[in-house]
């Protein structure tokens, strides 16, 4: 088998991974601190730094649509692509039922190949860690970007507490499991500038959130994120050196003139 096969083969999984849990993501987002971590992280790099209302903005991996809804109560138009069938069906509905199927629409398509831009935002939130060619991404990504356009990173750490315990995992220590998709390869602050210069883009915002580490302890810890006064020294927390070994990073590029 040709490595483009088994490269489209891992993507197949991929898809078939999350049109399989893409419903039970739905049901949970309120309950799933990871998710409302980062995307707070996310919105308010966008916020910061983004064009503000009636920007056209591309979700890649929009899922269910979370933060097009997000962006969709700020004013802006587009459109989000994702791998999952399901997950994009799920986005459609979540887009109608608040009134702005009119300017921002889901649709099936490839990090790999994004929609005609010109863009002034595009956010890229827990994609690139199940992608082989990151860097292939973030190039075809620079190309419909307009000149002054925000370009956001979401994506697990490798230099976190989780990260370690990953690493433990895969050293095969007992009593340490994780649930991965087929394709997961967490990424480092590094490795995400690294990516985005060889696209010809530099970085204007770094953040990284969520300090817990994984498995059932981590699970307890992670119940104090229901009360909104730690979400809020979380997000303090995330634009300090700190960040740099959050769970997720959460980075914001520009690209070069």
């Amino acid at each position: 088998m040709s490595d483009d096969a088994r490269g489209d083969e891992k993507l197949d999984d991929v898809r078939a991974y999350y049109d399989r849990i893409a419903p039970h993501l739905r049901a949970v987002e309120q309950q799933n601190w990871h998710l409302q971590s980062r995307i707070s992280c996310v919105l308010a790099t966008i916020d910061a730094y983004g064009p503000g209302p009636g920007g056209r903005v591309l979700d890649v991996g929009c899922g269910g649509g979370f933060l097009l809804e997000a962006l969709a109560r700020r004013g802006y138009s587009g459109v989000g692509i994702d791998l999952s069938p399901e997950s994009v069906e799920i986005a459609r509905t979540r887009l109608a039922d608040i009134g702005a199927a009119d300017r921002l629409d889901a649709q099936v398509g490839s990090a790999y190949e994004p929609p005609e831009g010109p863009f002034d935002l595009v956010c890229l939130t827990d994609v690139l860690e199940h992608l082989e060619d990151p860097r292939g991404c973030l190039r075809a990504l620079r190309e419909q970007m307009a000149p002054g356009a925000l370009l956001v990173i979401s994506t697990p750490n490798r230099r976190s507490l989780p990260g370690a315990r990953r690493w433990l995992a895969e050293k095969g220590v007992p009593g340490i499991h994780l649930s991965l998709a087929p394709i997961d390869n967490w990424q480092t602050w590094v490795d995400l500038e690294s990516h985005a210069a060889a696209a010809g883009m530099v970085p204007v915002s770094k953040r990284g959130i969520f300090f817990r580490p994984g498995g059932k302890v981590g699970s307890q810890i992670g119940r104090v994120y229901r009360y909104g006064s730690v979400r809020n020294l979380e997000r303090r927390a995330s634009g300090t050196p700190l960040g740099r070994f959050g769970f997720y990073i959460v980075l914001g590029f520009r690209p070069l003139p």
